[in-house]
């Protein structure tokens, strides 16, 4: 792999120099030690979701339906599939990730896009249960902008679940004063509702704290440019 896309897989920073599809070709790159390789940091917030999911579904979770957002190589989903889930697809713009991904058989179906905001035409309102993500709140990946898109693909009643270390709030330029507002407004816009948060001090290198926050839909017609067009400008 060229020199820029190992420095751009490791400084988060340096991915705000790239397009989205220079950082899919990133992680096309190293698709194929990407598990090992955060298995080695001890990476644990796939592990903190797939639990929060687990509490809130405790019965029969094999007709859960669930979209897995910035999948890469579904280490989420496996820790899903242990814990009884069978219906789930994934999506993540990268193709090197949907390749290694398939090896495991945990998706029915995987969608490589970007979930940036735009309207996925592929994917209807309400077709999902269920939402998670995990390590995708970062530079050049989930932007503010995308939060309104992911909640319309979950039906009302739904869950949304997602990790997001502290750091993220204050280093990442698009979520600075922006991603904390916007969940925010989206819950007092009746979008969502805070169900709780469960902080976790160690997502992954034994540190790395944030907080696993667990939300249900609340509606299915959502005016994303009426949350979007509210939030600051980038600095």
């Amino acid at each position: 792999m060229a020199e820029p896309g190992r420095v751009a897989f490791c400084d988060f920073g340096k991915r705000e120099e790239m397009t989205p599809d220079q950082i899919a070709e990133v992680f096309d790159k190293v698709a194929r030690v990407y598990d090992e390789t955060w298995k080695a940091r001890n990476y644990r917030d796939h592990v903190y979701v797939a639990e929060g999911v687990m509490d809130y579904y405790s019965g029969d979770r094999e007709s859960v339906r669930v979209l897995d957002v910035g999948a890469g190589t579904g280490m989420l989903a496996e820790e899903l599939w242990k814990r009884g889930f069978r219906l789930m697809d994934g999506l993540d713009p990268s193709h090197g990730m949907k390749v290694e991904a398939t090896k495991k058989g945990v998706y029915t179906n995987y969608y490589t896009e970007f979930m940036d905001g735009k309207r996925i035409n592929g994917l209807a309102t309400d077709a999902y249960d269920c939402l998670v993500v995990a390590a995708a709140f970062n530079t050049g990946f989930i932007p503010c902008a995308a939060l309104p898109e992911m909640a319309r693909l979950v039906k009302p009643g739904g869950l949304m679940c997602f990790g997001i270390p502290d750091s993220r709030f204050t280093e990442v330029k698009d979520y600075v004063n922006r991603l904390a507002p916007l969940m925010k407004m989206m819950e007092e816009g009746g979008v969502w509702q805070l169900l709780d948060s469960k902080y976790c001090h160690d997502f992954y290198d034994n540190a790395n704290p944030g907080n696993v926050f667990r939300y249900v839909v609340k509606a299915s017609s959502i005016d994303a440019v009426k949350y979007i067009d509210r939030l600051r400008p980038v600095d």
